[in-house]
């Protein structure tokens, strides 16, 4: 097995723009949770305060709710953005650093007399 073969960090998965912003569209904070569990946690929380008075009857108009809406869906588009699929690639192209860790001692080639690592 050659070390390009196994990486000790695991890539997020990549996640499909138009489908966050979809979701989020449709669902609101539920949506963006395919985007960011943690924006969906916060978008749920800011939900259920705008909406509380709304719910009471306290004559204020639900259209306050529409900017917690349209926030949920330019997080969700941020998010997706992060995690395009082959945007790591992208960046080592355009000049960004390599994280690939340091080689180990197995991993060395073998001298002339046949111990591995010493050159």
């Amino acid at each position: 097995m050659s070390r390009s073969d196994v990486s000790p960090l695991r890539e997020k998965p990549g996640k499909s723009l138009l489908a966050g912003i979809a979701l989020a569209f449709f669902f609101g904070p539920i949506g963006l949770a395919y985007s960011s569990l943690v924006g969906a946690a916060v978008m749920l929380v800011v939900s259920a305060l705008v909406l509380v008075p709304v719910l009471l009857g306290l004559h204020i108009n639900a259209v306050i709710y529409l900017p917690v809406w349209i926030v949920c869906v330019v997080w969700a588009a941020f998010a997706c953005s992060e995690r395009l699929p082959g945007q790591a690639q992208t960046a080592l192209e355009a000049g960004g650093e390599a994280t690939e860790p340091a080689p180990c001692e197995s991993d060395a080639q073998p001298s002339a007399d046949g111990a591995p690592g010493r050159s």
